[in-house]
């Protein structure tokens, strides 16, 4: 006979070890079967069951043990004392030897765990209670945990299948108002205003699109892929100023550097990340005043910086300005991109071993710069 000291050591280290499992199942039918197996082991009882409640509230038995499945379907109903007496026929105890405890999730009930107390078993005890509901919690998180993974694995998957499907028909509607604006003679003033608009809002989608396929080579592919080369990032970044230039002639661009701009780094990849650092300096920069860039050699790396006047980005936005689904300025009602930018500049940077940091500051404005490791030319 355990002493009561030496049986409560024994009753932790069991909960721990139900926790550990809880923790490590990967699935919500093996925490499910966890939770009914380790309950039923901790109170010594032949029977437990598990109940999880649907958005209408009503409760269904998804997990048994010790009881025939087929028996255990048929439940489907409210929390309500008929349900309590039915699952106390179910378990084939008196009142007196049935416990049930609530799951909880963000002070809401998902669900209910309740067991047939062993014969000898103290009515009412503490004990009891208190076991059950420690198993009930760490049930209730990590379904909820599961569940959320779920989601958000379903969700990444979508935005893949889509995003690709979607390329198709935009690429389409790109060549056809293309090919049709091409035609400027023989068209109106309306429908040239009507076809140009049609191609902008294709040309964003199509932009949008890009992002989410990036988003999800990065988030789900295991990074993204960069082909590295040698080459002169000073002539590339400047092809990318001359080409803001021209679609922002009311901006005045900036481009200055100093050092060797030779490096290894993947040109397409390269572009798309100043091209989108100059595109959010020209967005949120204050109009008349210019955007700055410029390129120096420091030890084995080639730093490019962006820098624009504007609103000061808020030390708490700074924080998680490269996560993914995040607005550099949440408050401006202009933005309508999907937020995956940033979080995609960062994924090129780092395919190339380099990093980026940015700072705000009412004095020196916003200011984004890329370390780029200029690798086999820095050897040169």
């Amino acid at each position: 006979m355990l002493r009561p000291d030496d049986q409560r050591l024994q009753q932790f280290r069991r909960l721990t070890e139900v926790s550990r499992a809880l923790t490590y199942a990967i699935t919500s039918e093996e925490i499910l079967r966890l939770t009914t197996e380790r309950a039923a082991e901790l109170l010594e009882t032949p029977k437990s069951i598990l109940l999880l409640a649907d958005e209408e509230g009503a409760l269904s038995i998804r997990a048994s043990f010790g009881l025939d499945a087929d028996v255990t379907r048929r439940y489907h109903e409210p929390l309500t004392e008929r349900l309590i007496f039915q699952l106390q026929l179910l378990l084939g105890v008196p009142p007196d030897r049935f416990l049930g405890v609530p799951m909880v999730v963000g002070g809401e009930v998902t669900g209910l765990l309740a067991v047939a107390l062993p014969a000898g078993a103290t009515p009412g005890s503490l004990e009891h209670e208190w076991l059950l509901s420690a198993v009930a919690d760490q049930a209730a998180v990590a379904l909820e945990k599961t569940r959320l993974e779920e989601r958000g694995k379903f969700r990444d998957r979508l935005i893949g299948i889509v995003s690709h499907d979607l390329r198709t028909p935009i690429g389409v509607i790109l060549m056809g108002t293309s090919m049709l604006l091409e035609e400027v003679d023989q068209l109106d003033a309306h429908a040239i205003k009507v076809l140009s608009r049609i191609q902008s809002s294709a040309e964003r989608a199509s932009r949008m699109i890009a992002d989410l396929l990036d988003y999800t080579q990065a988030h789900l592919g295991g990074g993204i892929h960069v082909d590295r080369k040698s080459g002169d990032v000073h002539l590339l970044v400047q092809q990318v100023v001359t080409d803001f230039e021209a679609a922002h002639p009311d901006r005045d661009f900036e481009l200055v550097h100093d050092g060797d701009p030779h490096a290894d780094f993947d040109a397409d990849r390269m572009a798309q990340v100043v091209g989108n650092l100059i595109s959010n300096a020209v967005q949120y920069g204050d109009a008349g005043t210019s955007v700055r860039v410029a390129l120096r050699t420091q030890d084995e790396n080639v730093l490019v910086s962006v820098q624009n006047r504007g609103r000061v980005i808020s030390p708490e936005h700074l924080l998680n300005i490269f996560e993914p689904m995040q607005q550099l300025d949440p408050h401006a009602s202009r933005n309508r991109s999907v937020g995956l930018g940033l979080y995609i500049v960062e994924n090129i940077v780092t395919a190339h071993g380099g990093d980026i940091a940015v700072e705000s500051t009412e004095a020196e404005g916003t200011t984004f710069t890329i370390r780029l490791p200029r690798g086999s030319a820095a050897r040169r």
